[in-house]
């Protein structure tokens, strides 16, 4: 009985060494394998650890691919040491190739069946030597290509060993695998492999990229001219912050396999990340214009005793980095509540927003913690929903703004409409009362020369009469030639300034003017001047020339008297013209002589300049052309 009892047990402790010793191999899934049982770890270095038959039945049982921090026999840093992994294959996947994907956090080389195999990062007895490499991220993968041949039986060592200058962390809750072996068929290499949560594809990295940059450098275009809308300048630091943070994470994870390097960029990455988050902050402040109390800047250090503590505390700091990253869009709600409580303008919409970026972030940190799907069947999310929730607060601020851009641009335009309406009523009236002054000069103008005229004939005209009439009576028949000469030279000269008296009374205001207008008292005009002067006057006037505004009329007819007042005194031409002309929009006046031409409207004659003066009361136009011995040519537009 006890020795059925021996062989029973024998039988046991066999088979339980058997299944410790070797780690079975019958197919390869689509997933592929990952080797992390059976392996066994001893610290040291000797180069027959390599060796297929070397004994390790003694050394100490472990899963290489758990955390650094949780394997402490390893994490002594610069020590070296060998892990060893027996595989039994079956005979269907003898001389079939296969790919492994290898994943560490620190030097190796591979060894199978006691040859090397590769190299990953360099090992050396001298810990300040040593440098640690890893040749595969989430988003890039290296293969190394293998057959089993026809051995049944293959042991897989590696010579293993930790940088010893390295601060490890963990970037966003990915951990920091000792050593991750993952065996696939040749046929599924090119296939897609996530081993870790985190950010998704290369392809995702390369669009935030372009598109925040892009966005970026608009906002702070658009902020280059509009230096008073400050919230363009603070949009376009969360579009830089972004951009350096996908940058960054593209290089941690796409070109970048020393170890030592990725915990600097993770650090760095960290950092970038509050800058972002204090971006979307002081974003929401101005948006709303907010002052900026006591609480915004408690809230603005509020990343700093998470900075000690992320050092401090490596399993929580990056479960921490997903969780406090939270924290921003929670205090954005926050603020943004308080902006709808105030009624501010764009609350509700950026509130829908912010709304959904916590849904969407509290999704992904529950899938990313608790879900037990694959992490292969999430990145999907990832580059979807991920991208997504990033352009969610950007696009409801350029939402925001755009609708108070074009809200101040309609209130901008009936402003200027109102007072264009204003300005065109405050038009309106200055005309109403400047031709009611007009009208009042014009009044003014009629009585006084009405009155001159009236003294002119009545006064100086009788005192020529009477003393015309008085030489007339005297005495002829006792004076001599002489004598007789000087009174009738005289008595010419008291006609002809009786008649230039009379002329010049009428003149000065028609008695017809009013009742026919300019057109009639011009041709009077020219038949007293014809009958009175030795220039003879011609005169032409459309016929449909009709009658015009009083005030233009006056002053044409004064015109009219100046110009030829000026042709009678200075030109000593023999004949004269006036021409009157309408069309819809001007009256022309011409008035040319054939006189010596000497005179020209920049004279600094009484006339010349009382013409000047009318012409440009009525908005006119005065050109004067005058060559020697040729005469003189004016033109006077006036706009109707």
């Amino acid at each position: 009985m006890k020795h059925w009892s021996f062989y029973i047990w024998l039988m046991i402790s066999l088979g339980a060494y058997s299944q410790e010793k070797f780690m079975q191999i019958d197919s390869i899934p689509k997933e592929g394998i990952l080797l992390n049982k059976g392996w066994k770890f001893h610290a040291g270095d000797n180069p027959d650890f390599a060796k297929p038959d070397f004994d390790d039945t003694q050394w100490e049982s472990i899963d290489p691919t758990k955390d650094v921090m949780d394997l402490p026999q390893i994490s002594q840093k610069g020590q070296i040491g060998w892990f060893r992994l027996r595989i039994k294959v079956d005979t269907s996947l003898t001389n079939t190739a296969f790919g492994a994907i290898v994943n560490q956090i620190g030097a190796s080389e591979i060894y199978i069946n006691g040859q090397l195999l590769i190299k990953f990062g360099k090992i050396s007895a001298k810990a300040n030597e040593i440098k640690a490499y890893n040749p595969s991220s989430p988003n890039k993968n290296y293969y190394i290509y293998s057959q089993f041949g026809e051995n049944k039986e293959v042991v897989i060592a590696v010579r293993y060993a930790l940088q010893p200058d390295i601060f490890y962390l963990k970037t966003f809750d990915r951990p920091n695998r000792i050593l991750s072996i993952n065996l696939k068929s040749v046929k599924r290499l090119n296939e897609n492999n996530v081993e870790n949560i985190g950010y998704d594809s290369s392809l995702s990295d390369y669009f935030r990229i372009g598109v925040f940059l892009i966005l970026g450098l608009l906002h702070l275009l658009i902020y280059g001219y509009k230096r008073k809308q400050k919230v363009y300048l603070l949009i376009s630091f969360y579009y830089i912050f972004g951009n350096c943070f996908f940058l960054t994470n593209l290089i941690l994870y796409e070109y970048t396999n020393s170890v030592q390097i990725r915990m600097y960029l993770t650090i760095i990455l960290y950092f970038i990340e509050f800058l972002w988050n204090i971006s979307i902050l002081i974003t929401a402040y101005s948006l709303f214009q907010f002052r900026k109390s006591s609480v915004y800047w408690q809230v603005a250090i509020f990343y700093l005793p998470y900075f000690i503590y992320f050092f401090w505390d490596y399993n929580l700091s990056g479960k921490l980095a997903i969780l406090l990253s939270q924290v921003f869009n929670i205090l954005v709600a926050i603020v943004t509540i308080l902006a709808i409580i105030k009624k501010r303008k764009g609350a509700w919409l950026l509130m829908i927003g912010i709304s959904c970026s916590i849904l969407i972030n509290i999704i992904l940190t529950v899938t990313h913690i608790f879900s037990d799907l694959s992490l292969a069947k999430i990145v999907i999310l990832n580059n979807i929903v991920y991208s997504l929730n990033f352009l969610l607060f950007p696009i409801c601020v350029i939402i925001i703004i755009a609708r108070d851009f074009a809200n101040t641009s309609n209130s901008l335009e009936l402003k200027l409409a109102e007072v264009k309406h204003l300005s065109q009523e405050k038009q309106n009236t200055l005309l109403k009362q400047n031709a009611e002054l007009q009208v009042a000069l014009l009044k003014g103008q009629t009585i006084e020369r009405q009155r001159v005229a009236l003294d002119l004939h009545d006064n100086l005209g009788s005192t020529l009469s009477a003393l015309w009439l008085s030489l007339d009576s005297v005495n002829q028949t006792n004076m001599n030639l002489e004598e007789k000469a000087i009174h009738q030279n005289l008595r010419e000269n008291l006609e002809k300034a009786y008649n230039d008296v009379r002329l010049l009374s009428y003149n000065l205001l028609p008695e017809e003017f009013e009742k026919h207008g300019l057109t009639i008292i011009l041709q009077g005009f020219v038949r007293k001047m014809n009958k009175n002067s030795t220039i003879k006057f011609d005169l032409e006037i459309d016929e449909d020339f009709g009658r015009v505004d009083n005030k233009i009329e006056f002053e044409l007819y004064s015109i009219c008297l100046e110009l030829v007042n000026n042709i009678m005194k200075h030109s000593k031409a023999s004949e004269a013209k006036i021409e009157l002309s309408r069309s819809e929009k001007q009256i022309q006046l011409i008035v040319s002589d054939n006189g010596i031409g000497t005179f020209n409207n920049e004279s600094d004659g009484k006339g010349m300049k009382n013409v000047k003066a009318r012409v440009e009361s009525l908005n006119g136009v005065w050109d004067l052309a005058s060559k020697e011995n040729e005469g003189t040519y004016s033109t006077i537009n006036i706009p109707i």
